[in-house]
């Protein structure tokens, strides 16, 4: 299994309201995916609840089940799109991928 993170940054907007609509905009936009990408086995799209100096304002965590399964995800067109829209909100982003073998490993 492969699991797949990425971690958000949210652009500065010129109110906290704006910056916390565009939260809500990239949470909606990429928890849509799930039930239109059939090779997800799991997907958590949350924001971040510490708001620390260095920490990202959107998380998502999922699972696929081989390389090729998270490679159809990336291609799909769902997922180009909600890519593709998330630009307008977000200012970077950082993502890793590795094999989870074992989930009862601490």
């Amino acid at each position: 299994m492969i699991r797949h993170i990425v971690l958000f940054k949210i652009k500065d907007f010129s109110s906290e309201s704006e910056k916390k609509e565009a939260i809500q905009n990239v949470l909606f936009t990429f928890r849509s995916l799930i039930g239109q990408i059939p090779q997800i086995r799991q997907f958590r799209v949350e924001p971040d609840c510490v708001h620390g100096p260095f920490s990202s304002d959107v998380i998502i965590d999922s699972l696929f089940d081989s390389l090729e399964d998270l490679k159809a995800y990336q291609a799909h067109p769902a997922h180009i799109d909600a890519v593709d829209l998330n630009k307008q909100w977000s200012e970077s982003k950082i993502l890793g991928d590795y094999f989870f073998e074992n989930q009862n490993r601490v």
